[in-house]
């Protein structure tokens, strides 16, 4: 079975992490982190916030060859994402929960290949500005999104087919939509 392909996803989470960088109307308060580990000299950190009136992002580029760290702009992030969509295959890690850190090491040394994956963790937690009495709830209930996910990408369907041959592939969903308590896309709920 091929791996489940998770582009779509992605490119929802990208279109909403664009989204969280002008000004909107429709959240009340968020919270996001990107970060894109390349295959590459460079990886790239993001963050971005906003609670009521006081919003913050930022930006950084990270030579691993030397360690320098770069101020880059947070909207730089759909950019770097919009490279990350370049990947022939995007499916997404579904093992146990650690850091995207933590995943790209895992996933080099059990590789017995020769391929290196990209990575993309996006984690949103967005409170919507409208609310919805119709579900029952009272006192101004707020409509919450969660998401939680580390992207893998690989340059071709021949690395893709070696990855879901390989050991990692345990790592990796095997079938869409992922049910999971650590990674999720677009979890909806009420508070």
């Amino acid at each position: 079975m091929p791996l489940p392909n998770y582009r779509d996803t992605f490119l929802q989470c990208l279109q909403t992490l664009k989204d969280l960088m002008g000004p909107s109307e429709e959240y009340v308060r968020f919270r996001w982190q990107a970060i894109y580990l390349t295959r590459g000299r460079f990886s790239y950190f993001f963050r971005g916030a906003l609670d009521g009136q006081v919003s913050g992002f930022s930006g950084q580029q990270i030579d691993l060859t030397n360690g320098e760290i770069t101020i880059i702009p947070a909207r730089s992030a759909a950019l770097y994402g919009a490279t990350f969509g370049l990947n022939e295959a995007i499916t997404a890690y579904n093992g146990p929960a650690k850091s995207v850190i933590d995943v790209a090491h895992a996933f080099n040394e059990a590789g017995e290949m020769s391929y290196h994956p990209e990575f993309f963790y996006v984690r949103m937690d967005l409170l919507h500005s409208a609310n919805d009495s119709r579900m029952g709830f009272t006192l101004d209930p707020r409509l919450r999104e969660n998401t939680n996910l580390i992207f893998v990408g690989v340059e071709d369907q021949v690395t893709a087919d070696l990855l879901e041959e390989s050991d990692i592939a345990r790592w990796v969903a095997q079938e869409k939509p992922m049910a999971s308590t650590d990674w999720y896309a677009e979890r909806f709920y009420y508070s």
